[in-house]
């Protein structure tokens, strides 16, 4: 990287926002942030349809585009270092972009389907419980928990198919 710490804003960044702001001021317009550019009417959430900066300790970054209007971790495992470093950074840089069309390999937050809970609870218990399943109304009952009314995320990898 370039010997700054992770996730920190560089310095002619701050100093270029800054001097815009006053130049903004001069002219008697007011600069607004870019939260402010979102629109606020019809989404629950503030990282609606939001790209987002997600950095790890290790170097590895990252844009990870929400395509649905609910919450994203704050982080989660690096696919880098395989450590839960990976953290959303630069809040304010987080670009609204409802139109986003994915390049092939970005990955996207998806609303998370019952099948895909189901998996998940299933290999939480075989980690977990060392291959003893449980009772199948168990198991429905932990993915419940995991689909969460459909408002969990999911990522994925756009244009990633799974061979059969």
């Amino acid at each position: 990287m370039n010997g700054k710490r992770y996730g920190q804003p560089s310095p002619s960044a701050r100093e270029g926002r800054r001097a815009a702001a006053r130049e903004a001021e001069k002219h008697g317009s007011k600069s607004t942030p870019a939260v402010a550019l979102r629109p606020s009417v019809g989404y629950q959430h503030a990282e609606a349809f939001c790209l987002m900066w997600y950095a790890c300790e290790c170097g590895h970054r990252e844009r990870i585009w929400n395509s649905r209007d609910g919450v994203t971790p704050l982080g989660f495992v690096c696919p880098s270092c395989k450590e839960p470093k990976l953290r959303h950074v630069n809040w304010a840089l987080d670009q609204y972009a409802p139109d986003h069309v994915p390049a092939i390999g970005q990955r996207v937050w998806i609303n998370l389907t019952r099948d895909r809970a189901m998996e998940i609870a299933s290999r939480t218990v075989d980690q977990v419980a060392k291959g003893k399943v449980p009772v199948g109304t168990d198991l429905q009952r932990i993915a419940d928990a995991v689909f969460n009314e459909g408002m969990a995320p999911d990522l994925v990898v756009y244009g990633y198919v799974e061979a059969s």
